[in-house]
């Protein structure tokens, strides 16, 4: 139960710190500030929760490990339930806060909650090929950082959080940069339940593309790169 409960405060951890740096800071600073949010979500979670459940915080790398044997397809239906309840409660978290600072019902609707939505150049294979090319690289770092023949290196936190940072950054304008199922799924149901679902019915790039990512980095990583050896 301590794996579930560590996934579920990481992933609501990043959710909040990652989303909540879109909806108050905005795009204004350029795409750094919110992709460093993430990454250092992702390295003080890893950092605190790293030894009790591996830190994954997203169910493309649950997928990678299930894929790998590091967890059980159990322990993965865990993790990943975990992982999206994470995310709904730091987007709960996050309209609070809103809501504390005077914003009314139609301001949050407009203002949003950070929500990933693709670009209206791309439609959704072209949003799930971007979103599984990223998520792959993202993946394939935190298989192989946390490997067996990296063992004994503390450097996977800090590689995993800057290679999100990174890749948030390059897609950010594209497809929001979500690389996260989950991510985008606690945001989206937030939109819904405020009155716009546009979100929530482009979700599916956000689950397909990191997805299959997530699991061509597994394979690549076990049988490629002999990750588990």
């Amino acid at each position: 139960m301590r794996k579930y409960i560590a996934e579920f405060i990481g992933t609501m951890l990043l959710v909040l710190m990652g989303t909540g740096a879109i909806v108050f800071a905005g795009t204004s600073y350029g795409p750094l500030p919110i992709a460093l949010a993430f990454a250092i979500a992702v390295i003080a979670g890893a950092a605190a929760f790293g030894k009790i459940s591996g830190a994954h915080f997203n169910p493309a790398i649950s997928l990678g490990a299930a894929i790998v044997g590091r967890i059980t397809w159990v322990e993965f239906a865990g993790y990943v339930g975990a992982q999206f309840l994470g995310a709904i409660a730091g987007t709960g978290i996050l309209y609070g806060f809103m809501s504390a600072f005077g914003a009314k019902a139609a301001t949050i609707a407009q203002v949003g909650f950070g929500q990933t939505s693709y670009t209206s150049t791309l439609n959704f294979f072209s949003a799930s090929a971007i979103e599984f090319v990223l998520t792959f690289f993202l993946v394939l770092v935190a298989l192989m950082t946390t490997a067996k023949l990296n063992e004994g290196s503390n450097i996977a936190p800090v590689a995993i959080g800057l290679v999100l940072g990174g890749l948030i950054m390059i897609g950010l304008s594209s497809t929001g940069g979500s690389l996260n199922p989950a991510r985008s799924f606690g945001p989206a149901l937030g939109m819904a339940l405020v009155g716009s679902t546009t979100a929530l019915a482009n979700y599916a790039a956000y689950l397909v593309g990191p997805l299959l990512g997530g699991a061509l980095a597994a394979v690549i990583a076990k049988f490629g790169l002999g990750s588990e050896k």
